[in-house]
């Protein structure tokens, strides 16, 4: 899968590579950070059974041009080779003054996500996928960057009229590969940036007549009107339902059709 997205990010077939290079199988941390163990004891549960694996791919950039807009994609399908079925993926990202950017539950879906973030600094972002055995596994990318972009305010308040559209929900369902690509326009504000207020999306469910598909729990980090791009299972049946809900209560619904 990773090979069929990766001429979707900047760097391509290389950036791939590298990120591969760059998560030894092992009980260690490649980037050694100093920061973390710490998150691995509060984000994770201090777990016992954790390791860089290969078989988690995370494709993104070496550099972010754009400090508010750093895309991603992790694919954590191998690691159900064995058996064992991730049951969530966290994404934290290092020395950033909010680290946690999403938890992902893929429930029916295959764990795979595309995702952007803001970044703040320098420093690696982590996907790391707990198993239904309990066992962790993770892969990291570094990503150079000037930073600001948890304390610049988002670009919608440069707008008098950014309250028109906000809420507004565009989705596309592709059935023949089970490929679900969700946009939804909202500020993400951290709270960072001086005399605006936190407000940012919480969470996403997907779901279909037979139930819900998978679930997003979403924090500060995630970027500015975010896109999200999800491969469900096949044989879903239309319509699927999509909501959303943020920190000041709003609710977001839309259905999409196949």
């Amino acid at each position: 899968m990773a090979e069929l997205l990766m001429h979707l990010l900047p760097g391509g077939a290389e950036a791939a590579a590298q990120s591969r290079e760059v998560t030894p199988e092992g009980q260690s941390d490649p980037f050694d950070s100093g920061i973390w163990p710490l998150h691995r004891k509060e984000f994770l549960g201090d777990p016992t059974d954790w390791a860089s694996d290969p078989k988690v791919v995370l494709l993104g950039p070496q550099a972010a041009e754009n400090a508010a807009h750093v895309p991603f994609i992790l694919d954590a399908t191998a690691l159900a080779s064995g058996g064992a079925r991730v049951a969530r993926i966290v994404v934290t990202i290092d020395y950033s003054p909010i680290p946690v950017a999403l938890t992902f539950w893929p429930g029916r879906a295959l764990p795979l996500l595309g995702f952007g973030v803001k970044y703040e600094g320098s420093g690696p972002l982590r996907a790391s996928a707990e198993r239904q055995d309990g066992s962790w596994r993770m892969a990291a990318r570094f990503v150079s960057a000037i930073g600001g972009g948890c304390t610049t305010p988002a670009a919608a308040h440069g707008r008098p009229d950014w309250q028109e559209g906000f809420g507004e929900m565009r989705a596309r369902f592709w059935p023949d590969t089970g490929r679900l690509r969700v946009w939804l326009r909202h500020p993400q504000d951290t709270g960072l940036a001086a005399g605006i207020a936190a407000h940012h999306l919480t969470e996403m469910v997907l779901s279909d007549p037979a139930g819900e598909i998978a679930r997003l729990e979403l924090h500060q980090p995630v970027e500015e009107n975010p896109a999200f791009t999800f491969q469900l299972p096949p044989g879903l049946t239309a319509p699927l339902t999509i909501r959303a809900r943020d920190t000041m209560g709003y609710r977001f619904d839309g259905v999409v059709a196949a």
